[in-house]
């Protein structure tokens, strides 16, 4: 007995694998976009926290490179942050978000706990 193919099934099957494997590969791309989208917004949010700490932090302090000193952690920054608003510094709750992580990042490694 001879067996016939049914070529729409055929058809139909290869329109679906063609379908899931373009979504797959739709999937990854705008995965591979958005962790592009996330590096670039980070940069981007450093350069802004830099400038700000430009503008408020380095009249009165040279850098936050302390050999003397062990890294701090996240929590030992806002500290540090907060401080400095009792010796006059203004800073809005988002520059002190800024600053906070960009002195973390830059010291990164060197804490002494995660924060």
């Amino acid at each position: 007995m001879k067996q016939m193919i049914n070529w729409k099934f055929v058809i139909v099957g290869l329109f679906c694998c063609a379908f899931l494997l373009g979504g797959i590969l739709l999937q990854e791309s705008v995965g591979i976009a958005a962790q592009k989208s996330k590096s670039a917004a980070k940069k981007e949010g450093q350069l802004e926290a830099f400038q700000v700490y430009q503008q408020k932090c380095l009249g009165c302090h040279d850098s936050v490179a302390d050999p003397e000193k062990p890294g701090r952690t996240r929590d030992d920054w806002h500290l540090v942050v907060n401080i400095m608003h009792d010796y006059g510094l203004d800073l809005t709750d988002e520059q002190s978000e800024l600053i906070i992580d960009l002195l973390y990042d830059l010291r990164r490694g060197l804490e002494k706990e995660a924060g």
